[in-house]
Parts: C-alpha cells; structure tokens; sequence
C-alpha cells in the first residue's frame, strides 16, 4: 500500500540544497532570521542552499525543528520539470518578496500533492475556449466580453447566475485551495504549471461574493495571460489587473441578463441582486459602471450610501451566502484512504510535506493524516438513554 511519489534517487546522505531553501522560504523566513534562530551565520546559510558546503548533524536537525518539515523532505529529489507561466498575485506590488515566495511554495506542494494523486486517479481534463485568432497582447473590452459569453456557451451555463463557481471550475480542469494567508496584500494567486491551472484562494476573507470574484479572477489571468512572460509582469501590471476583473465581472453578471435586472438605484434594490446572483453589491454597482447602466452620479450616490453605512467591508448577506469549498482534492484523499489504497501515513510517506500543509491544501479537516487517527467519541449503552 502506498506508492513512491518520489522519482530518480538520492543515495547521498546530505540533504539536497534546493530543498534547504524551498522549505525556508515556504515558512516566510528570511536568511538572516533562520541564522538568528538557529546560531550560525548568514553566509553558512546561504552555503548550505547553494550546496557549497553541508550542515552538521546538529545544525541540520536545527534546521528541521524551526522549519518544521519531515526530515525526509529535504531529501527527496526534484521532480517536476514542467513548464511554469507566470504567477499572478492581485497585489503584486505591494506583496513582499519573501510573501510572494512563501505564497509560491505552496503552489509548489499543490503541484506535488496533485501529481501524487493523478497516479491513481483521474481528473476532469481542462476545458477552455481556443482563442486563436485573437489579439491577446491588445485585448479590447469587446473581446473579454465575447471570451466569457463562449466560455459560458463552452460550460453550458446559459446566462443566469451560477450557483457553485468552485464546483465548476473542478469540474472542468482547474486545481483549486483555499488557504489562510495572514496577509491583508494577497487574495488569491495561479499558475500554469504543464497543461493544469492552480489556484490559492485565501480563506481570510470569508465573504462567499468575494471569494467567488477572486476565484474569476484568477480565471482571467489563466486563459486570457497564459502568453505573458513573469518578466513583463510588472511593467503590464495594471493593464492585465484591470483584463482580469473586467473578465470576472463579465463572467458572472452576463451584460444581456444582469443589466435587464437592474432597475433601481436603491441599495435595498442590489442586495436583492446579490441574493440572486451571489456577487458582492460593490462589483456588481462597478459592472453597471462599466456597462453605462447607471450615470456616473448614480454610481456616486451609491458608493457614497455604502461608505455611509460602512459597507466598503461588510456587505448585507455575508453571513448568509454559504461559502464555497474545493471538493477535488480533499475528495481524491477520501477515496484512496476509504479505498485501502491509501493509508493516511503512505501519504504523508510519500509526499513528505508537512502534515497540516496537506490537509490545508486538500481541505482536509485538522487530524485527518495523523498516524493515531482521527479523534473519536464515546457514547452512552442503551440502558443509560432516557
């Protein structure tokens, strides 16, 4: 039970360098702080991940306990070779350095989780619109409409209001997490890794309007940016920011439905909107901006009521909309575990990740993978029920 995730050999019994790194940065500590911590140089650091020279025993296991990853990590080779695009951060630059790079090493461990998984299952293939023929380095607005309206037509959605926009985007190919970040800059991240999309959803903002925005969002990015070169990122950031909201925005408030449903300026009005079509009352009054279905006054006015009535965070219906939850991972664990094909130590074996980074990533309830089982309960005989 429980096959090799890992691949190639390691026979040496120094940890590999790539691996010292990757797991720092995935803790968010910088050189200097893990030196602090661990009372050796900055420069001793640096040699041991560039493998100029090795840790000691004691140092190494120094390493391990601050970092807090299995020891067998730092030992497995690495893997993958596919090809990366870019990684799109919302708040690009105003995320740091060493968040960005914490933020990728968990694409790094949903990547490894994934792949171990599609060795013995098989996932939805990614399903999205061929746009060739189309100018993606100029986009013009008309285009983002008419990509969203055949991305519906490709889904067969129609063009009412979607109920699960995680559900759907599993179901055609997307590998989706959602995770707590800790960090007000970053809401959600993706990247093309090979021939599969991933995408990070932060959990801290649990407005279910928000979340399925940004989860469009990343969409955007995913099908309408998968040309752009991580290098270009900066200088064409805001114009492919502003692609990808206008592409979620047109995405889930279709122009030939949503504008007919608009009929008063009243913001009793919109929060009956968002009860129907599960988007917050800011984006939708920013669609009807862009679409010229209220004056610029109108959309004044109203951003003035949500400010006065503080609003800008806090929407009605936010603790009423159910949050949507990723159901591919966490469903693919189920099964090889209830199966017997899995155990939930084979896993942990094999993917030598940090037991509750994988149950975040998977959506796993805490405890799920610990070697002593779940925690259970004891219940009364029946002589002892009234």
């Amino acid at each position: 039970m429980g096959r090799n995730f890992k691949s190639g050999s390691h026979t040496s019994n120094t940890p590999i360098p790539e691996r010292l790194r990757e797991a720092r940065m995935a803790r968010g500590i910088s050189v200097t702080e893990l030196s602090d911590e661990i009372g050796v140089t900055k420069q001793a650091i640096s040699q041991y991940e560039l493998g100029h020279s090795v840790p000691s025993g004691e140092v190494f296991m120094k390493i391990i306990n601050k970092l807090n990853f299995p020891t067998q990590f730092f030992f497995r080779p690495i893997h993958s070779n596919s090809p990366r695009g870019a990684i799109f951060f919302r708040s690009l630059k105003s995320t740091a350095q060493k968040s960005r790079d914490m933020q990728a090493s968990r694409l790094d461990m949903q990547e490894g989780i994934f792949n171990f998984f599609q060795l013995q299952l098989d996932f939805p293939k990614i399903n999205l619109p061929n746009l060739e023929g189309i100018s993606l380095d100029n986009l013009q607005i008309e285009d983002i409409e008419d990509i969203t309206l055949n991305l519906r037509k490709l889904w067969g959605l129609g063009l009412g209001p979607i109920n699960n926009i995680t559900h759907l985007l599993e179901k055609h190919g997307f590998i989706i997490s959602k995770i707590k970040f800790n960090d007000s800059n970053v809401d959600a991240y993706s990247q093309w890794r090979g021939d599969r999309p991933f995408i990070i959803i932060g959990s801290d903002k649990l407005a279910a309007g928000r979340y399925r925005f940004n989860a469009m969002h990343e969409v955007g990015h995913l099908t309408i940016h998968k040309w752009i070169e991580p290098i270009d990122l900066l200088t064409r950031m805001n114009q492919i920011e502003s692609e990808a909201h206008r592409f979620a925005s047109s995405f889930l408030l279709p122009r030939e439905t949503f504008g007919q449903e608009v009929m008063s300026t009243s913001l009793n009005h919109f929060v009956e909107l968002k009860r129907r079509w599960n988007v917050s009352i800011q984006a939708m009054i920013k669609r009807c901006e862009d679409l010229s279905i209220l004056s610029d006054y109108q959309v004044l006015y109203l951003r003035k009521q949500i400010s006065a009535r503080r609003m800008n965070k806090s929407e009605p219906l936010d603790d009423q909309i159910v949050s949507e939850e990723p159901l591919a991972l966490k469903q693919a664990a189920t099964m090889l575990i209830e199966h017997g094909v899995e155990s939930p130590a084979s896993i942990l074996d094999s993917l030598s990740l940090p037991q509750e980074e994988i149950e975040s990533l998977c959506n796993l309830p805490p405890g799920t993978l610990s070697p002593e089982g779940k925690i259970f309960t004891l219940n009364f005989k029946n002589n002892h029920k009234k």
